[in-house]
């Protein structure tokens, strides 16, 4: 599957820096002067040959491929001398020899010699040539974003060995076949460089230059910084932030090689092990950020994909060094997409303007312009701001994306949410604006601590839009949360289903746990030997409270997710801020959801064994009139199969059965039929338990 979806990246690729070479080019002569550059194989293995070849139009003549060589540890900027000065020369050809395919095709060919390809050796080429007006030429040109081609020569990852404690706990070797069971960045740059940008704040957001390799493919000269407020440097495993020239995006994928909605301009990377200010919850290996993100996604919100990535950054000669915390290898880490409208659904979002609460403008349609994006963002601001009426909130937000923004919040503990800061907005094109989540590294937290709600919270105000918000809240208990088993389409199973990544089948290690042993007592860690306490203490502003797990490891940790999520309590005694971590998440959303005035939970029955379905009689304590059966299909049990994303949806107005067309369940696995009712005040009740149909 890994192989499969490299090929189809790798495609991408060669598509794209296609597109990007006679693209940089203004004049249609120069464009088709020299085309189709490629190397074969794009990520050849040490005393591999590799054949470059290249396309010249009639007229242009005496091509020549132009080679440096760059070494582990020895990396050259494109801003420094040295960039222009290391090339050497060697000679294309168009005779049929050596490798070129056929004599007199205008496809011309050069074979660098096996011996050139090195283990994490960096090989930039460019082609020149001399033009019809008898004028040098070169691909790419010299002003594109990306002045040359590249290949990565890589032999796979070494074996690593490291101890959670030196000196004190045993080591753990973790080998290569583990090793290449999660998908790999590299960052080839100058040692000065990165040590300035994650641990100097004298450097703090200033982008230095590398090279980026991902899938074998080389995106060069790329910008890289670190990321973050307050928190930016202290940690010592800190944020990343990966800029992307233009013309070279990275089409990117997740852990289980689904493609990214789009690709990417930049990538941020998260350490993954909670914010240093409150350490509680290290060695949760950012399986708490990535849950949140797809749970948002699931439920609708616009979201960043985010998944997990095996962190490598070269910049020095050896790839393993006797000290653990030196070498190539930085650990996991968690990649997120940025703000943009074409990665924030799996379902294509129309192209609109997303803002960040905290640093503003992040993307601008087209359609306006810098200043006008900046005045549509105020003027939601101040309509937030003034009190509006329910009709001005209908208009102005994207209340069912809200809804479940609102209630996720509740169910994931994220505590660090505030008006200000640690999220976003994505505008329609309508003119609505929808919630982006953002900065998931305080969460599952059964305290308050930041307020813990966003501006928008002010529609709440307006009973319909109330009772809308409880519908959504109800819906997300009964389709997500009260299901923690490992193939119950919810919570207990995406939680299984990502941390299938982390814990790879028929190895004896994990990542969390190489994640431990590289970072637990690194120098520049902070605070050291906080990896998989139990129990820990933290003191939000809420209040102290103790986070226990059941084992002091992952499995420990991802029992705590599930249980935090669902009423597993055993005395339900929730309250808001009760300190409590035992289905705290549950409890709280239960809360709100409250409401004493909605119709009853119906039964449905499966009277005939086909897909004819039967709800109970509609039942109002409150008295109300009945006005709609909704009813529901939902998918579960396979992967990226979860209740809580829509299969099938459809409300009656009358009656209480319902034939739901047999392409519903074309698919082999196991569907869930549910259904509610809504009285005459809008209110609905809880879906039904569900009857289970399963399709061979």
């Amino acid at each position: 599957m890994i192989a499969c979806c490299w090929r189809r990246l790798m495609l991408s690729w060669l598509i794209l820096v296609g597109a990007a070479v006679g693209a940089s080019a203004a004049e249609p002569e120069k464009a088709a002067a020299i085309s189709h550059v490629q190397h074969e194989p794009v990520a050849p293995k040490p005393g591999a040959s590799v054949l470059v070849t290249v396309r010249l139009a009639e007229g242009v003549t005496k091509p020549v491929l132009k080679l440096q060589l760059v070494a582990p540890g020895k990396y050259i900027r494109k801003g420094d001398a040295e960039y222009e000065k290391n090339w050497f020369d060697l000679t294309m050809r168009d005779d049929g020899k050596e490798g070129d395919a056929k004599a007199g095709d205008g496809v011309y060919s050069a074979r660098v010699p096996a011996t050139y390809q090195k283990h994490r050796w960096l090989v930039r080429y460019r082609v020149a040539a001399v033009g019809r007006d008898g004028k040098a030429i070169q691909a790419p040109e010299a002003d594109d974003t990306c002045p040359n081609f590249a290949w990565w020569c890589d032999a796979g990852p070494a074996m690593w060995s490291g101890s959670r404690e030196p000196g004190k706990a045993p080591v753990v070797k973790f080998p290569a076949a583990f090793l290449g069971t999660l998908q790999t960045i590299h960052l080839l740059a100058r040692a000065e460089d990165v040590a300035k940008s994650q641990w100097d704040g004298n450097f703090h957001k200033q982008k230095q230059q590398g090279t980026l390799v991902y899938r074998g493919v080389v995106y060069d000269h790329i910008q890289y910084s670190n990321r973050g407020q307050g928190s930016a440097h202290i940690a010592g495993k800190n944020k990343w932030g990966l800029k992307f020239n233009r013309g070279h995006e990275v089409p990117f994928a997740d852990h289980d090689d689904k493609p990214f909605p789009a690709a990417c301009r930049g990538l941020d990377l998260n350490p993954g092990q909670s914010t240093p200010y409150l350490p509680v919850h290290r060695g949760i290996a950012g399986m708490d950020e990535v849950l949140s993100m797809r749970s948002y996604r699931l439920a609708g919100v616009p979201s960043p994909p985010a998944t997990w990535v095996q962190w490598r950054v070269v910049t020095g000669a050896t790839e393993v060094p006797k000290d653990q915390f030196a070498g190539d290898l930085w650990g996991l880490y968690v990649a997120l997409g940025d703000m943009e409208p074409k990665l924030l659904a799996d379902r294509k979002l129309p192209d609109g303007l997303t803002v960040s609460a905290q640093s503003g403008i992040k993307h601008t349609p087209k359609t306006i312009t810098g200043d006008q994006a900046q005045k549509e963002w105020e003027t939601f601001l101040n309509g937030m701001r003034s009190n509006p009426k329910e009709e001005w909130w209908r208009k102005n937000l994207d209340l069912p994306a809200y809804y479940s923004f609102h209630a996720l919040n509740r169910l994931l503990g994220n505590v660090d949410l505030r008006p200000d800061g640690n999220h976003g907005y994505y505008r329609h094109p309508d003119g609505r604006w929808a919630p982006i989540p953002w900065d998931m590294d305080m969460t599952f937290v059964p305290r308050h601590h930041q307020p813990g709600h966003i501006e928008a919270i002010g529609c709440l105000n307006h009973p319909a839009i109330a009772i809308e918000y409880r519908n959504r809240a109800r819906e997300i208990l009964d389709l997500f949360a009260a299901d923690g088993t490992d193939r119950g389409g919810q919570v207990g199973q995406l939680v299984a289903d990502l941390s299938a990544a982390l814990t790879p089948k028929k190895h004896d290690v994990d990542w969390p746990r190489l994640d431990e042993a590289r970072w637990n007592f690194s120098p520049r860690i902070n605070p050291k030997g906080a990896y998989f306490v139990n129990p820990s203490s933290a003191d939000h502003f809420g209040g102290k409270w103790t986070r226990t797990l059941a084992t002091n490891d992952f499995a420990g940790f991802r029992k705590y997710l599930v249980d935090f999520c669902t009423d597993s309590r055993p005395t339900k005694n929730y309250a808001p801020n009760d300190g409590d971590q035992r289905g705290y998440g549950w409890g709280y959303l239960a809360h709100e959801a409250k409401d004493d005035k909605i119709p009853a939970k119906p039964t449905v029955e499966r009277p005939d064994g086909k897909f004819r379905f039967e709800a109970a009689a509609f039942v109002s304590p409150a008295g109300r009139k009945s006005v709609a059966l909704e009813w529901r299909v939902g998918r579960v049990g396979q992967l990226g199969w979860y209740e809580l994303d829509d299969h099938w949806r459809k409300e009656e107005g009358s009656g209480r059965t319902i034939d739901i067309p047999a392409d519903v369940f074309k698919a082999p696995g196991e569907y869930r039929v549910r259904a509610r009712w809504r009285d005459d005040t809008g209110r609905c009740g809880h879906w039904s338990a569900p009857v289970e149909v399963r399709v061979k």
